[in-house]
């Protein structure tokens, strides 16, 4: 006999969904109907006035060769790129679970990607912060904040704070 299960209506589902649901609809549903409406408009170069023509900006870009070989490339190119990833990832995906020689150097490899990218992930932040060309210490710069940390941390006083450990502020090291 299979029981039945009945859970109670509850708002949390919606409450952890919501946030999601905010960031699809801000980032990805407003932006495309804005831009699906705009295909439909006549602009001048500086947006200043413009005009609503129908279809004839669709009907300008499908009557020209050029722009008709270039979608027809980028759609096959496109349909390659897929089809070869997703093959090449299922071949690897179904080598995990065979028994052959070698398999833990494999299944080091095929998960090297994870291992690299919070690497990645940091280098860009040491060049975010970089005293030269950081674009954080440009902007702190802008708000009057001089940011260099090379001087917090080669400086006497963080050299003799990183001695130290916090017990009542006495030096053990």
């Amino acid at each position: 006999m299979l029981k039945k299960v009945h859970f109670s209506p509850s708002a949390l589902p919606f409450l952890l969904v919501a946030p999601q649901i905010i960031i699809t609809i801000v980032f990805f549903i407003l932006p495309a109907s804005q831009a699906f409406y705009q295909s439909f408009l006549l602009e001048d170069a500086w947006g200043i006035s413009s005009e609503f023509v129908w279809f004839e900006n669709f009907i300008y870009i499908f009557s020209d060769e050029n722009y008709l070989n270039t979608f027809i490339r980028t759609i096959f190119f496109s349909f390659t790129v897929a089809f070869l990833a997703m093959s090449i990832a299922l071949f690897l995906a179904s080598m995990v679970d065979r028994i052959i020689k070698g398999v833990t150097v494999y299944q080091t490899l095929l998960i090297w990607p994870y291992a690299v990218a919070p690497a990645v992930a940091g280098a860009l932040w040491v060049f975010m912060f970089d005293p030269t060309l950081g674009i954080f210490t440009y902007v702190l710069n802008f708000f009057g904040y001089e940011w260099n940390h090379n001087c917090l941390l080669y400086t006497s006083d963080a050299a003799d704070d990183s001695l130290r450990v916090d017990l009542g502020g006495r030096r053990i090291i």
